[in-house]
Parts: C-alpha cells; structure tokens; sequence
C-alpha cells in the first residue's frame, strides 16, 4: 500500500490556507457531514481538512486490495464510476496505488463542491458529475468496472430508489465487477444498516447469475494498536501539525471541533471489497 504523505500535507495545508481568509468560523463548530451542509464552500474546507486525509488513507488500502485482485486477473485497464464522491480522495487513493493499471474515473456528487479547485492536480482520467445518481445512464453502468460507494450508501438510500439502482447495475454485460464499499463505523462496531443497503445490490447480482467469494455481509477492520491510529497501520500518514482555526478560551468563546479532532483513528475504518464472477 502507498500512502502519499506529500499528498495528505498538500491538501491540509492547501485548505487550511484558504479558510484562514474566510474569518469567523465560530458558526460552523457543531456542523456535521450532513447534505445540507455540502453546497457551504466553508463547510467544505472544514470537511476536507478533518476526514480528507484519513478518507483517502481508507482508500489506499482499497485500492491496493484492487490492486492485488486485478493482478491476480491479469487486467490492466478498468473503468471506475464513485457515487457520492465529493472531493475524491479515492480517486487519488486509486492514482497512487494501481500501478501499470490504466483506469478511467467517473465521480458523480448532487452537490456542488466549489473547492474541487484547492485539490493537487488531477490526470486526464478524472471525469466529474454534478447529478443524481438516478440520472446516470445505463451505458454508464455497464461500462463500469469497478463500483465505489465511498461512505456513501446512506446518502443515496436517502434520495433514491436502491432497489431500482442494484437493478440497474446488475445487468451489467461484463463478466466481473468489483465493489469498493467503506463505511462510517464508531467504537469497531459493524456499521448493519449501510451492509444492509449493500444487500441490494449483492442480491440483485445474484439474480443475474454472479456469485462471489467474498462475504457481502461481513467488513473489515484495519489497525489494533489503540491510541495509534492510522500511524499503526502505516507510518505514512502524518497528518501536518498547528492546523488551528479557533482557539478554547479565546474572547469568541467557542470550538472550531471540526479541526480540533481531525479524523486519525482507525474506529472510523470499516470496508468492503467485493469480486462478482460469473
């Protein structure tokens, strides 16, 4: 697995950069990943500079999970479609870890996310929508090789027909297709409702005839060594010191908690790669 620590400490310092011009953000210290929150440019500075880096170390072990699946295959050319993908770290997560794989990725997000320009620059193969998930095309899905729902699959049951959409991309024409899944998970407990969602799309698939060795209703969890974090599972990731938006105490009385807590722990991990055969 390679983790970009020059990536993660351009992003932070990129984003941290840019909401130091953006004044007060006394208002913005009890927000929450929520979509109403997502079309705010602030809100998405704050976002990006607590769960970007540890989102993007997620998908680097995804990723080099793909990795090694695709090798064993003998595949070296795959098209990517992520649902909900926001800032893509897994995009970035895919860029630094397939090596000699060429892959085109298409990140389809509702929201407008405004600060995509703060992020390192990208190769021709990132493609990017602003649609619902509902309006992307069933040429689009069966072009798809490799299906991400990065954190996801809560948002979209929230605003769309899941059971319609696990159809859709089960009639796929190809033969194989993988699923990269990662949840929202708190104190290493199995996150049920999300792998519930995903049972759609594993039974859709069943229907048409795949079958997988993988457990659709089990994840996985990466990391033992308790107050390590993520260091304890590679000491790549180093998120950037003195990243401070607002101070305890100070005369504005409040808790930017936002950064104050960035994501670095590995109880926030919890994941899924699936290979559907037929």
């Amino acid at each position: 697995m390679n983790v970009e620590r020059g990536f993660i400490h351009e992003v932070v310092n990129t984003f941290y950069d840019s909401i130091m011009t953006d004044g007060d953000l006394c208002d913005y210290s009890d927000s929450s990943p929520e979509n109403g929150n997502y079309d705010d440019a602030v809100y998405q500075k704050l976002y990006a500079l607590k769960y970007l880096p540890a989102y993007y170390f997620e998908y680097c072990i995804l990723a080099s999970e793909l990795y090694k699946r695709l090798k064993i295959n003998d595949i070296d050319e795959i098209v990517v479609s992520s649902f909900g993908c926001g800032l893509y770290p897994d995009y970035f997560a895919l860029m630094h870890n397939l090596e000699e794989i060429d892959f085109d990725y298409y990140g389809y997000d509702i929201c407008e996310w405004e600060t995509r320009d703060l992020l390192p620059d990208s190769e021709d193969n990132l493609h990017l929508y602003t649609r619902s998930i509902s309006d992307i095309t069933q040429t689009a899905l069966d072009n798809t090789d490799v299906f991400i729902f990065p954190k996801s699959l809560g948002d979209i049951a929230e605003n769309i027909d899941m059971q319609k959409f696990a159809s859709d991309i089960a009639k796929t024409p190809k033969d194989t297709v993988y699923f990269l899944n990662s949840f929202i998970s708190l104190n290493h407990n199995l996150n049920r409702h999300h792998v519930e969602l995903f049972s759609h799309f594993h039974d859709e698939m069943v229907k048409q005839g795949f079958t997988t060795g993988d457990k659709s209703g089990e994840t996985y969890y990466r990391g033992s060594k308790q107050f390590q974090g993520l260091k304890a599972i590679d000491s790549g990731f180093d998120y950037p010191q003195g990243i401070n938006l607002c101070e305890e105490g100070s005369e504005l009385d409040c808790k930017c908690r936002v950064v104050h807590s960035p994501v670095l722990t590995n109880s926030y991990m919890d994941y899924q790669i699936l290979e559907y055969t037929r």
